[in-house]
């Protein structure tokens, strides 16, 4: 886990504990925002320095510093397949860069107010930025080319998302608003309105029986959406969400579901979910009953009397 923020540095965490691993220094302003590799061994900050820096992890070395846009970089994020990284700023511009050589291979301009937030599809052909000016711009990774500019939202794009299938792309503004749009062909699916307050960012969850989208806000709130695909919309319902420390669950289920503990079955249940989980012991005793005829034969066996050793003396 990385952050980044005003000190200029970046530090790395364990997960797990808590702990600090490494501090980075090398920006020369604060740090807008991290991103690890595919591969995990690389981590790339983008800074209001102008600058992206690309780490070593294990070291803590920094291997590459890119240079080229004009103002504040605002947003990073790694290809699919690594090789390449895309970053966005202040200068409402979007570049391409190789992230062996730090060459910058493109430069994607169009957007006519700072773009915060750039991001790759899964299946890394295609590019999604937005920004300040409300409008977002799918580009063909190839060519650079513009393939079409997503129009509805009527406030700053705050986060912008991928469906892990690549089909679907999120978007949350900060006029309260998140809409679900079709990536192939620019049409809004879905829209959702009326938060609490607006939103600083989004991001997708999927699961094998479900897609979910996840919010943050700017009260320090986080929701969770599950995602129901029709054919020519979506569907979008509210699952859970978290707000001042306390947790409210809307419409989930528990039914089936394995390792949770007597109390977190019952808070789940306090909060409103409904079903039973399979017990956690359920499976092994399955198992072991299977294995009884196999026991008493070894108990059978066992009764045959051993002949004892003789001692020398």
């Amino acid at each position: 886990m990385a952050s980044g923020g005003d000190d200029k540095s970046v530090r790395l965490w364990k997960a797990g504990s808590g702990e600090c691993l490494n501090i980075l220094n090398g920006h020369d302003n604060w740090i807008n925002v991290v991103a690890f590799s595919p591969e995990g061994n690389m981590v790339a900050s983008a800074s209001e320095d102008n600058s992206v820096r690309l780490w070593d992890v294990a070291t803590g070395e920094c291997r590459r510093t890119l240079t080229g846009h004009t103002e504040g970089a605002m947003g990073v994020a790694y290809a699919p397949y690594g090789g390449q990284i895309v970053t966005c700023s202040k200068d409402h511009t979007v570049r391409l860069w190789d992230v062996g050589t730090g060459e910058c291979c493109k430069v994607l301009k169009g957007h006519t107010n700072w773009v915060r937030e750039v991001v790759y599809s899964p299946q890394g052909n295609q590019l999604a930025s937005a920004g300040d000016d409300t409008i977002i711009r799918l580009w063909n990774v190839e060519t650079g080319e513009c393939q079409m500019t997503l129009t509805g939202h009527t406030h700053w794009i705050m986060g912008i998302t991928y469906s892990t299938d690549g089909k679907l792309l999120a978007s949350g503004s900060w006029g309260d608003t998140v809409r679900l749009w079709d990536a192939s062909t620019g049409k809004c699916r879905t829209r959702v309105r009326n938060f609490q307050s607006a939103i600083r960012c989004v991001a997708w969850c999927a699961t094998v029986d479900a897609d979910y989208l996840i919010t943050g806000c700017e009260d320090g709130s986080v929701l969770q959406w599950q995602v129901m695909k029709e054919e020519d919309q979506c569907r979008v319902g509210l699952r859970w969400s978290a707000a001042n420390g306390a947790l409210t669950v809307t419409g989930a289920s528990i039914q089936g579901a394995r390792g949770l503990t007597a109390l977190n079955k019952q808070l789940l249940k306090q909060r409103g979910a409904v079903g039973e989980p399979e017990h956690l012991l359920g499976q092994p005793s399955r198992k072991l009953s299977t294995k009884e005829p196999k026991v008493s034969k070894l108990k059978e066996t066992s009764d045959i009397p051993m002949e004892q050793p003789k001692l020398s003396v």
